[in-house]
């Protein structure tokens, strides 16, 4: 009578949790059953996470738009938009057909917000006073439209290889590229505990989610996202295991999916012609001194401190973590990275001066170097266009494979993914978004705590571009008026 007692009780626990979930299943889908576009701010709960913790001391905070029960053509609820139909999840009827292959209700993609980081007290205190830095000024609502996790159907009513997936996004306000581990606040009240705010998510996910039933699990990040994945993705795929039942511990696939996360060490301005922008030096030394500042030793990946014990902090790079990574890893890097090498580098931009187009070129091979053990291992994928951007993959094209569907084939499929464009020139792909080779910014949504400075030199660009726009305006208004006169006085002149 015990033992049924006890399964009883079982019984109940996962049955409030499934109830649960599908009740949040149909408030996110809504009473007519079409998936919303958007998800709410949730804030982590502090008696339970009380070291997930923003920059301010405010409770972290997640967003989560559940893959809905039943769903109908979103036109319907939509008609200005054209989304196409957002197909059931799980259903193998309606739709286009392109998303039937891959994730379903039981996909999971959970994404680290990009946006920079802070790297000493003023810094810090200063973005502590932004949604960067506090969950009280995060958007109480965020919108699926865009990357892996556009939950609508593109722009020719094609289903997406994710938009049937359960989507999450961690908001990102611990400037600490996720990596802090504080169990309090420091000197100047400031709170470094990015790992701690995943982990309680991650938590969450399992204890009011049941994301335990998941066939796939996608642990994803946006550039410093995709930093503090890399370095912790085994901790925290780890983690989830030892939540779950025994069975899942052996059918759930986990994985990682890093964009413009992939970084070395490098400390070169060579290329440098832009004063506007914050430069954030990315050399060991500089490394050494953010580990210890963000208490961050604990992130580091074990398996890779274990061979680098003279310099630990080397392990939060890619180039040093990845080959004693076990989690699978697809890494989606941009040869060009038009972020880092601005906030990083100093690079100017400006495509049309000698020495910055050589920098460009150095960094372009740099970048393909770094990326060769990737391209060979066993288990990796990658996706490496010619492109000067960040981390919108969206439309991106290598070998007539789509970002996307390279991504979804590697995951769903276990194809080996490795591609890489191998042209020569600078933004030789032809579905880049940049390729004028003129003086162009990022317009990657993801990196907020980028957007004032890069706001500052666009508005400056623009400024010198309509300056130079009323001067030549002016000197073809002043050549015409002269050859009017010119042709006037030539009516009126004798003849010889």
């Amino acid at each position: 009578m015990a033992g049924a007692s006890i399964g009883n009780k079982l019984f109940d626990v996962v049955s409030v949790r499934h109830a649960a979930r599908d009740h949040e299943r149909e408030a996110t889908s809504g009473l007519s059953g079409v998936r919303r576009l958007t998800a709410e701010k949730m804030e982590l709960d502090m008696e339970r996470y009380p070291k997930a913790r923003c920059l301010d001391g405010t409770p972290g905070a997640y967003y989560v738009n559940l893959a809905p029960i039943r769903v109908r053509n979103v036109d319907d609820e939509y008609p200005s938009a054209k989304r196409g139909s957002v197909a059931r999840a799980g259903d193998s009827s309606g739709g286009s057909g392109s998303a039937r292959e891959f994730a379903t209700s039981k996909t999971w993609v959970v994404m680290l917000q990009g946006g920079g980081e802070c790297t000493n007290a003023p810094e810090c205190s200063e973005r502590s006073g932004t949604e960067r830095g506090s969950s009280e000024l995060l958007p109480d609502e965020i919108v699926f439209d865009r990357g892996i996790q556009a939950v609508t159907a593109d722009d020719d009513g094609e289903d997406l290889p994710f938009s049937r997936a359960n989507m999450v996004t961690v908001g990102y306000c611990s400037g600490d590229v996720y990596m802090g581990r504080s169990d309090e606040a420091d000197a100047s009240g400031m709170w470094h505990s990015g790992a701690h705010i995943v982990e309680a998510v991650l938590q969450e996910l399992v204890r009011a989610y049941n994301i335990e039933d998941a066939d796939v699990i996608v642990l994803a990040g946006r550039s410093a996202g995709g930093i503090g994945l890399i370095a912790q993705v085994d901790q925290w795929a780890e983690l989830l295991r030892t939540k779950f039942s025994a069975i899942a511990r052996s059918t759930v696939k986990i994985v990682g999916a890093p964009f413009a996360g992939f970084h070395y060490f490098h400390n070169d301005t060579e290329g440098a012609a832009d004063d506007s922008l914050k430069y954030v030096p990315w050399d060991e030394a500089s490394f050494k001194q953010y580990v210890d500042y963000w208490h961050a030793s604990e992130s580091l990946p074990k398996a890779c401190v274990e061979v680098n014990q003279d310099a630990p902090w080397r392990c939060m790079v890619a180039d040093y973590s990845f080959p004693h990574t076990r989690t699978p890893l697809f890494f989606s890097q941009a040869l060009l990275d038009s972020v880092v090498m601005r906030l990083h580098d100093n690079f100017g931009g400006d495509f049309t001066r000698h020495k910055q187009v050589t920098f460009a070129h150095e960094w372009q091979s740099q970048m393909r170097r770094v990326l060769e053990p990737a391209m060979s291992h066993a288990t990796a994928g990658v996706f490496a266009p010619s492109c000067y951007m960040h981390t919108d993959f969206d439309g991106i094209v290598i070998d007539g494979i789509s970002h996307h569907r390279a991504l979804a084939e590697w995951v769903f499929e276990n194809k080996p993914i490795r591609l890489i464009d191998d042209c020569r020139e600078l933004m030789c792909n032809p579905t880049c978004r940049s390729r004028d080779k003129s003086s162009t910014l990022s317009n990657d949504l993801d990196d907020g705590a980028l957007g004032h400075a890069f706001d500052r030199k666009r508005r400056k660009d623009e400024d010198e571009l309509s300056a130079e726009k009323v001067a030549a305006e002016r000197k073809t208004d002043d050549a015409r008026a002269r050859r009017k006169s010119n042709r006037r006085r030539a009516r009126h002149r004798p003849s010889d």
